[in-house]
């Protein structure tokens, strides 16, 4: 990594951090920058706005996100219906970790900037296409393994699992409990078949 990229990569991670705790709207460039330990032209010379430092962040995040996913999702010794409650039974173990605080950045900066900024919204809805897609694959391998309907329409399962999550760590924040998260892990397996 160049030091140009480095220095970059600081400020966005560091702003980020911010951002997942603060919001959008909570978090200015002056807090971005100070978190960073950076002057605010350092800030300028990588970012256009506030608003490309989000859409950068998000993206940011969501390749993280998804090569993590991946990993959980390739488990080696379980069934694919198996591998994707795994996955979800790591991130309520992450979600507990946290205290139940910060849930998913991506669903939280899409409920809080999407009726107000365009390129955030477009952002949010192309990660969570595609991490929808990563359940879909699964499914469409519980189904090829006979674990699932060969009627299932694993792009909608898996459509409706997304929503589900994302309104499962909604529920998760508003009332800082393990609650919402164990009635999801309860009804993934039915959902799923």
């Amino acid at each position: 990594m160049s030091r140009l990229n480095s220095k970059k990569e600081h400020i966005l991670w560091s702003g980020l951090e911010l951002m997942k705790r603060q919001g959008y709207n909570g978090t200015s460039v002056k807090d971005i920058v100070d978190a960073a330990g950076v002057p605010k032209g350092s800030f300028y010379n990588y970012f256009q706005s506030k608003e490309s430092f989000a859409v950068e962040a998000l993206e940011a995040v969501a390749r993280e996100d998804y090569l993590a996913s991946r990993e959980l999702l390739s488990v080696t010794g379980k069934t694919p219906l198996q591998r994707l409650q795994y996955f979800f039974e790591q991130n309520v173990l992450h979600a507990c970790e946290c205290e139940f605080q910060i849930g998913c950045f991506l669903g939280n900066l899409g409920q809080e900037m999407s009726d107000s900024n365009e390129a955030i919204r477009q952002k949010v809805k192309q990660v969570l296409k595609r991490n929808t897609q990563l359940f879909a694959e699964i499914l469409d391998e519980a189904k090829e393994a006979g674990e699932i309907r060969q009627t299932t329409q694993t792009e909608i399962v898996a459509e409706f699992i997304m929503n589900a999550w994302e309104g499962t760590l909604l529920r998760m924040k508003a009332s800082r409990s393990r609650e919402p998260l164990d009635a999801f892990l309860i009804m993934l397996p039915q959902i799923a078949r």
